[in-house]
């Protein structure tokens, strides 16, 4: 493996570091829920999504069928998602959350907003900036991910 450049070092320490300052507190809120961190994924996804398909979900989150299924499963057991018929096949079902869900995934929501907004005050007159590295990290993040995804699709097709 060849030796690590200290600017991705650095990058990747600073990523850690922010993962684990930032999450900490989200992860408390998560805690909260009585939901695994898989099913949350799924909750936040079907409110971004409303409709999508298991098929779609699973893509989306990286993860097989069967796994999501029984995501699914549990928190339509629980009462958090309904699934509906797709119009024109009856036998694919659009997920959307129940109203328990959309107050449960909305309290999460805000309960973090305040800690993110003293964030974003600390930072000052950085905040501009700040906000623009992130977008930037975001965007090259999404483009390595496709391509990585779109690689993997082709050697999976013989």
């Amino acid at each position: 493996m060849p030796q690590e450049s200290e600017s991705l070092f650095r990058f990747r320490k600073a990523y850690w570091q922010v993962v684990r300052e930032l999450d900490t507190e989200r992860l408390r809120e998560w805690e909260r829920s009585h939901l695994t961190l898989p099913q949350l994924r799924v909750l936040f996804q079907i409110r971004r999504t409303p409709g999508i398909t298991t098929g779609e979900l699973s893509r989306t989150l990286g993860v097989t069928v069967s796994t999501t299924s029984g995501l699914v499963i549990k928190l339509a057991d629980r009462s958090l998602v309904r699934r509906d018929s797709v119009e024109g096949d009856r036998r694919q079902s659009g997920l959307f959350l129940t109203e328990e869900a959309e107050v449960l995934v909305s309290e999460i929501s805000e309960a973090w907003r305040p800690f993110l907004a003293r964030v974003g005050e600390a930072l000052g007159p950085d905040l501009e900036a700040v906000t623009a590295t992130f977008e930037q990290v975001a965007e090259a993040a999404a483009s390595v991910r496709e391509t990585a995804e779109s690689e993997r699709s082709e050697i999976a097709v013989p």
